[in-house]
């Protein structure tokens, strides 16, 4: 507990019964925190597009199961109501290892991008995808991967793009600089670029390294090799040809959803996602740790009540 000094005194002299029932109360206080950070920030920011709930499902599952403990945790201290408060005793635990499995099988399922030319270009490679269970789903099962595109598709996660520009340093097409960034480049004031969504970048354009012409919106056509720029040219040089390049297709319900392109772009947005939420599912998992803490301390204090002495 940070107590001041004074709080410290004033705890220390309470009766034991006073600082057990003070205690369960805290305890379960912070079961209350846990399910409201659970069902507010970590379910808005969980993985969520075309994921089959295998993250937001549990999370909301959870964080309502917590719900429902602390409520039984309130009357039970209310009532002073053994029966009910070792329900909700019962309920924290479970809650914890169901969080501790929850939090492992999200960073063995989603497939990271490992740092280097996928970060900085902002184009990304499905073999430079860290080995996971959903990057072996998407490169294994033909099914998945036809009803993950498709809701790929249904989403229609490419009505936002913008126009692009080739970027003469590295070759790699990205969103055309709006009017402020072009202005706070020459004027050396720091503006944050637009950028393609790793899913935008994956599977609603081709791969910079086919040399396609881009016209506007989605719409591309092809051109030869060295009309792509220098860095273009030595990709494909170096790459021979992507099959990528060979699945694009200017129709708005291909384009290039059967690219490895886009099913990296998919690993990388749901592993982007996750690791955001994973950090406020953490701090839920710690709320409930430190919850059942509060309770171990209750028992140290030698009082075996199961509430407040009335």
């Amino acid at each position: 507990m940070n107590f001041g000094l004074r709080e410290q005194r004033a705890f220390a002299r309470m009766a034991p019964e006073d600082r057990a029932w003070l205690i369960k109360g805290k305890s379960v206080v912070l079961t209350c925190l846990a399910s409201v950070l659970l069902l507010s920030v970590s379910s808005i920011k969980a993985p969520k597009t075309c994921t089959g709930g295998m993250f937001l499902g549990p999370i909301i599952a959870i964080g309502l199961f917590l719900i429902v403990m602390f409520v039984v945790g309130s009357c039970g201290l209310k009532k002073n109501d053994g029966d009910l408060y070792d329900c909700y005793l019962l309920g924290v635990f479970l809650a914890i290892l169901l969080l501790l499995a929850f939090i492992i099988f999200g960073y063995v399922a989603v497939g990271g991008i490992d740092a280097g030319h996928a970060a900085n270009a902002r184009e990304y490679i499905l073999s430079e995808c860290k080995r996971g269970w959903l990057r072996g789903r998407v490169i294994h099962s033909s099914h998945f991967w036809a009803s993950t595109s498709a809701c790929l598709r249904r989403s229609h996660v490419c009505n936002g793009m913008t126009n692009l520009v080739r970027n003469p340093d590295t070759g790699i097409f990205v969103p055309r600089p709006s009017s402020f960034e072009r202005w706070a480049k020459r004027h050396g004031v720091d503006a944050d670029p637009r950028v393609m969504s790793p899913i935008e970048s994956g599977c609603c354009k081709p791969p910079s390294s086919c040399g396609l012409t881009y016209v506007n919106g989605t719409t591309w056509i092809s051109t030869a090799a060295s009309a792509g720029g220098p860095a273009a040219v030595a990709q494909v040089t170096n790459n021979k040809k992507d099959d990528d390049c060979s699945r694009w297709s200017n129709d708005h319900q291909t384009l290039c959803f059967q690219c490895d392109s886009c099913k990296a772009g998919f690993l990388r947005h749901t592993s982007q996602a996750w690791r955001v939420a994973a950090n406020y599912i953490v701090l839920a998992f710690i709320g409930l740790i430190l919850s059942s803490l509060a309770l171990c301390a209750d028992q140290a204090t030698g009082n075996n009540n199961t509430g407040r002495s009335r």
